[in-house]
């Protein structure tokens, strides 16, 4: 049984932060099956604070929830 974890990113600060913990949460693939809430707040300070796009983020999640 995988168990789940549930990330939610808002427009505070922290874009970096967030796309640094998804990319290591990578490997426990086997143990975590990884959520990821965005808010619309987060897609404006992550095109403000990183080079990533969205789906660029979204493919460093199993499921994205809006």
């Amino acid at each position: 049984m995988r168990k789940r974890l549930i990330i939610g990113m808002s427009g505070a600060s922290g874009a970096p932060l967030t796309i640094e913990l998804l990319k290591q949460l990578q490997q426990y693939k086997e143990i975590i099956e990884i959520h990821l809430i965005v808010t619309k707040g987060a897609e404006m300070t992550l095109e403000q604070e990183t080079d990533y796009t969205l789906e660029q983020l979204y493919a460093l999640a199993d499921e994205v929830h809006d």
